[in-house]
């Protein structure tokens, strides 16, 4: 149960992870394009924002439903964990009792 959530949050930052560097991508090219028409200052920083708006709402057009997907499913998979109560197989540690620290 613990690896399949493993893997859905893995798909989830890693969709996530796409999707910033193709923003960052696409505002580093814009920046130097404006850059080089000597659009500088507040403007170019209204504009590089407008474009940040545009991008981030056309990528959650795009993978809006298989972000939706992996989020639905990586919750049912913890509601499931919590419902069914499987233990986590987390070796501990032995500490031994009988040694005491003196100063």
């Amino acid at each position: 149960m613990q690896s399949i959530f493993d893997t859905l949050v893995g798909f989830i930052l890693t969709l996530l992870g796409l999707i910033v560097a193709a923003v960052t991508f696409v505002e580093l090219a814009v920046r130097s394009a404006l850059g080089s028409m000597g659009i500088q200052g507040p403007i170019q920083t209204i504009l590089l924002l407008l474009l940040f708006v545009a991008l981030i709402g056309l990528a959650l057009r795009i993978f809006g439903r298989l972000l939706a997907v992996l989020l639905t499913a990586a919750f049912l998979v913890y509601l499931l964990h919590a419902l069914l109560g499987i233990p986590h197989n987390i070796p501990m540690q032995h500490v031994p009792q009988d040694k005491t620290v003196s100063f």
